[in-house]
């Protein structure tokens, strides 16, 4: 089995247990809203995708290894790629939001959610380092390829609400599966003309669901995709022997390993976590990460996830950890991020049951 072989088994594992821990939130989230939540139908989207261009890529000149270990920079950078993008696959430059047709197959409030299951069930083995995926003519996995070609994929606020644990989400294992189906039409092709594109695709999918910034799930699954799309590339790249076209897609490929770790260990500090260990002051150390993060993270998904976090010490803390919690919302619901003042104000006025608090901590 050879080098890049092993890289796409590997990071397909991480796929395996983010779409567990996405399974999982989505069932919890499904039992804790049902008796007390009626579900709303989200209006279907039925206009074509406006038409896009796609540019090529850009030249790669004076590509660099970034040094995502390094003790000082590469603690401070965003977790997003260093790696300019625009040199495997540029963003298509259509004017319409991805995220008005993708909402449509929401399992909960999606009009189209019956056709996603179809869809599952329409899958077939892929080469094993992808999975399943969707026949190379599946007629949902070609409706869905202009999509990809726009410029914007935004959900939050105006498509789907904020509304703190319980905010919807869109189909994310749909959208992953299409990154998985293009690239394995294209590496099943090897010689077409059209191999390229079709991961390329893959990547700018997964730019577009990376563009909201507001859920950690949403942002690693775009990573994912990408990651695959890169893969794909290289595979190619070394087939045909283009070195130029090997170099950047490796070194982009080498980026998603240190993102995935880096969400990891910026979203293992609870807030259940900061309430259990109050006696013992460890807690209060807890709570000055959740702080620090809510106020200082560089992406706003990590923000907002400690914003959610302090729901938990606001309602459960001790008395002092209650009291630093709702000032630190506070401020953060008068910021000028809409979307972090939003999940702030949620915060400030949630009333969490035992469920609600027993299903956070086992799903983090």
């Amino acid at each position: 089995m050879n080098r890049s072989r092993l890289y796409v088994l590997g990071a397909c594992g991480v796929v395996v247990v983010l779409a567990t821990l996405l399974a999982v939130r989505l069932l919890g989230r499904e039992e804790r809203d049902a008796p007390a939540k009626p579900v709303v139908p989200l209006a279907r989207y039925d206009e074509p995708a406006p038409p896009a261009k796609v540019p090529p890529p850009v030249a790669a000149a004076g590509l660099k290894i970034p040094c995502w270990g390094c003790p000082v920079e590469g603690k401070s950078w965003p977790t997003t790629f260093r790696t300019d993008l625009d040199i495997l696959a540029p963003l298509g430059d259509g004017a319409g939001n991805a995220a008005l047709w993708l909402k449509d197959f929401s399992k909960a409030e999606g009009s189209r959610s019956e056709e996603a299951e179809k869809a599952a069930k329409r899958r077939v083995e892929g080469p094993p380092e992808i999975g399943k995926v969707l026949p190379p003519d599946d007629p949902l996995l070609l409706e869905a390829e202009p999509w990809a070609d726009q410029a914007v994929m935004r959900f939050y606020p105006e498509i789907l609400p904020l509304e703190g644990f319980a905010t919807p989400i869109p189909n994310l294992l749909l959208s992953l599966t299409f990154a998985k189906s293009w690239v394995a039409r294209g590496l099943a092709n090897p010689d077409s003309p059209t191999a390229l594109d079709d991961c390329r695709r893959a990547i700018r999918w997964g730019r577009l669901l990376r563009q909201d910034d507001v859920t950690v799930i949403q942002d690693l699954i775009g990573l994912a995709c990408i990651r695959i799309g890169a893969q794909g590339l290289y595979d190619l790249a070394s087939r045909r022997g283009d070195m130029p076209l090997m170099l950047a897609s490796a070194i982009v490929v080498g980026e998603h390993g240190p993102q995935r770790l880096r969400t990891m260990e910026l979203i293992r500090i609870r807030g259940d976590a900061v309430v259990i260990s109050g006696e013992d002051r460890a807690g209060d150390g807890r709570l000055d990460v959740l702080v620090d993060r809510a106020r200082n993270a560089p992406d706003r998904r990590f923000r907002g996830e400690a914003v959610l976090q302090l729901a938990i010490v606001r309602q459960e803390g001790t008395r002092a950890q209650r009291q630093r919690a709702e000032e630190t919302l506070a401020e953060i619901a008068a910021a000028k991020d809409p979307i972090l003042s939003a999940l702030a104000r949620w915060a400030r006025t949630a009333t969490l049951t035992k469920a609600e608090l027993a299903q956070q901590a086992g799903t983090m």
